[in-house]
């Protein structure tokens, strides 16, 4: 992530399907307003938007544990640096796993 822009676009893996996802958005996106429309949700952020995308879910194998996985692409538009770091370490937080 850029540090200074106050747009931008990141990739990432989450560990879970998109029942999990869209069970612990309430949660997630805290006090700002959001809408989802088919795998997208959007959010108002600091006066500006965050957009995530469900990419298609799969399962990650390792020996005989298989783990939900779920490709997610989120990107910001005009929203100042500080209030996404912000915006993203309490979603982030929310969807952490046990172990920390």
């Amino acid at each position: 992530m850029n540090a200074s822009a106050d747009s931008g676009r990141m990739e990432r893996e989450m560990g879970l399907d998109h029942a999990d996802f869209w069970r612990l958005l309430p949660r997630a996106a805290g006090a700002h307003p959001w809408q989802a429309n088919g795998d997208r949700v959007r959010l108002e952020v600091a006066g500006g938007r965050v957009e995530i995308e469900l990419g298609p879910q799969r399962r990650r194998r390792i020996a005989q544990l298989s783990l939900p996985v779920t490709p997610v692409t989120i990107s910001w538009h005009a929203v100042e640096a500080e209030a996404f770091r912000r915006f993203l370490a309490a979603f982030d937080r929310e969807y952490q796993r046990g172990g920390g």
